[in-house]
């Protein structure tokens, strides 16, 4: 080998790292920001909607054909058509964020302008094939961006920040803050164990045109620091993820207003542990698929463990040294190192195409990526599990024992296939109505959404953002703003279900024990007659509150008749 060749090769090594070196070091004083503010142009009268988005664009119905591809065809006609429209977009990005870089500008212009944003790589290659666990949290925050990036929507891009909640480097809730600015109440949005705030990308676009919207990612979890975590029972276990989201409340400005707090799976119970904690700061509590509800049976061990000698009885004991060792699917991701990616990506394209409406190939490979990169981040809040639940998500100290005392409004949505049971919040409402009489619309109610599991928000996200736009509606304060929402959430959807949502209403009744319950996610989904909605709106300008005694009107049984042109009923919240 010639001396000149050699020092070539080395010329161009040198200089590849030299390039690399620099990136790096730019990124770390704060001239790159990690996560990138794309301008997004609004056309007139724009509306978003997953279900009309995915009709329109006549794409085959069925798990994995879902909204996806709809909607981004969709969104890349509108930005061609929009690109002789809003010529000067980039120059008002570059503007707007005369702060960062020319090449940050660049990128945003070009997103506002419907073209793909260039991926810059998150680390040097030689790290990606030298690490044990293909993660960073840069590489965390560019995942999260490229999932934001697949519906923009017409209100405009989340904005994503780091709120400090303590003294130490790891103590601050990721954040992401958008929609309707002045509008009250807030909606908060949390996550579910081992979920992040980006699970919730499906809703945004549509919430947040009336709506202000933040989604927060518990202390522990998600892209928030993670500290370690010290707890040793249930009580400190709770107080990790409480204390933060107070102080996380204190420093996003919301001292003064009360919110409309959201919680998914796990994320549920940790939210009614705050509204239970902490009534004045929480006008309504909507628990989403929520965990441990109801009490564990006397004999679930038994149930789990069958004959102790079988198979089954020595893996359950297994499973049950693990789970009190604190072992966690997270631990066993990182345990997995390289082969860790492909066991999520596996369970991504599995997980979240069986009901509604699933993902398209786009959406998967790009939510995929995410998924890991919360997943294999370091141990922290995950480890709260087995102080929390014991196996079969069942509550050391359930809901259904405690929200009798609970002094705000509590609102219930569940999938019709989750496996949390919905029917276990029915009796719980049931329960709670013989107690107190609901103290504001939508209190001690549980909507029901078919053709949706436990991620009820990403299998029919349309149906979701309807009915939570229907509890958060009532407390709106402008009478244009709750006339809003109210149409958006009686308006019927193109929305397809699985055969078994012909049924009539009665039947849906009796899947849940003939208790009170609102079904969702058939033809013309949420659509309310003419009488209802005149009761909502005379409700509304009354205001939310009811009084003491005050009952509505119902059929025999405890069902409201149905609504006529419907297909389905409603039953009294």
């Amino acid at each position: 080998m010639s001396k000149s060749f050699y020092t070539q090769g080395t010329k161009r090594i040198r200089s590849r790292f030299n390039t690399l070196w620099l990136r790096a070091a730019s990124a770390w004083r704060g001239q790159r920001p990690l996560v990138s503010t794309v301008a997004q142009s609004r056309g007139s009268g724009a509306r978003f909607s997953f279900q009309r988005l995915h009709v329109g664009a006549n794409s085959p119905t069925g798990p994995g054909a879902g909204a996806g591809a709809g909607a981004l065809a969709y969104l890349a006609s509108q930005s061609q058509q929009s690109s002789s429209l809003h010529g000067s977009t980039a120059a008002a990005a570059g503007g707007a964020m005369a702060n960062s870089s020319s090449r940050e500008a660049g990128l945003a212009g070009a997103a506002a302008g419907g073209l793909p944003a260039k991926d810059v790589p998150a680390v040097p290659w030689w790290t990606r094939y030298t690490r044990w666990r293909q993660t960073s949290r840069q590489e965390g925050k560019d995942a999260e961006y490229k999932v934001m990036r697949l519906f923009p929507g017409p209100a405009g891009p989340m904005q994503a920040t780091d709120v400090p909640v303590g003294p130490g480097r790891e103590d601050f809730l990721h954040t992401l803050s958008g929609g309707q600015q002045g509008v009250d109440p807030p909606v908060v949005m949390m996550p579910g164990y081992g979920a992040g705030v980006g699970f919730y990308y499906r809703n945004f676009p549509s919430l947040a045109q009336r709506l202000r919207l933040f989604a927060v990612d518990w202390l522990g979890t998600g892209l928030s620091g993670r500290p370690a975590f010290r707890a040793k029972g249930r009580e400190q276990a709770e107080d990790f993820f409480i204390n933060s989201l107070v102080e996380w409340r204190r420093a996003a400005g919301l001292d003064g207003t009360k919110m409309i707090l959201v919680g998914h799976s796990l994320g549920g119970y940790l939210a009614a542990t705050y509204a239970l904690r902490h009534p004045e700061h929480v006008q309504h509590l909507v628990l989403v698929c929520p965990a441990g509800v109801p009490k564990a049976p006397e004999d679930w061990e038994r149930l789990w463990l069958g004959d102790k000698w079988s198979w089954r009885g020595q893996l359950f004991k297994v499973f049950m040294r693990g789970w009190e060792a604190g072992i966690t699917p997270g631990s066993i991701i990182r345990g997995l190192g390289p082969w860790g990616q492909s066991l999520v990506y596996k369970y991504v394209a599995n997980r979240f195409s069986h009901h509604g409406e699933g993902l398209s190939e786009r959406e998967i490979e790009v939510f995929k990526q995410y998924f890991y990169h919360i997943a294999a981040a370091r141990g922290s809040g995950e480890y709260a599990l087995r102080h929390l639940l014991a196996p079969g998500a069942w509550a050391y100290s359930p809901l259904e024992e405690r929200l009798s005392e609970l002094q705000v409004p509590v609102t219930f949505i569940y999938g019709k296939h989750d496996w949390m049971r919905p029917e276990h919040a029915v009796r719980l409402c049931e329960q709670l109505r013989r107690e107190r009489a609901p103290r504001a619309a939508h209190d001690l109610s549980v909507e029901i959404i078919n053709d949706a599991g436990h991620f009820v928000f990403m299998d029919q996200p349309e149906l979701f953002d309807k009915a939570l736009t229907a509890v958060v509606a009532p407390y709106l304060k402008t009478a244009s703003e709750r006339s809003s929402a109210n149409a958006y959430a009686a308006a019927g959807t193109d929305v397809h279900v699985a055969p078994e949502a012909a049924g009539s209403a009665a039947a849906r009744a009796g899947d849940v024990g003939g208790a009170a319950a609102t079904s969702w996610g058939f033809a013309a989904s949420g659509a309310r007659g003419p009488q209802e909605a005149r009761e909502e709106e005379a409700l509304d300008a009354e205001g939310v509150q009811l009084e003491v005694g005050e009952e509505e009107e119902e059929a025999p049984g405890g069902a409201r008749p149905a609504a006529a042109g419907a297909g389905g009923g409603r039953v009294p919240r």
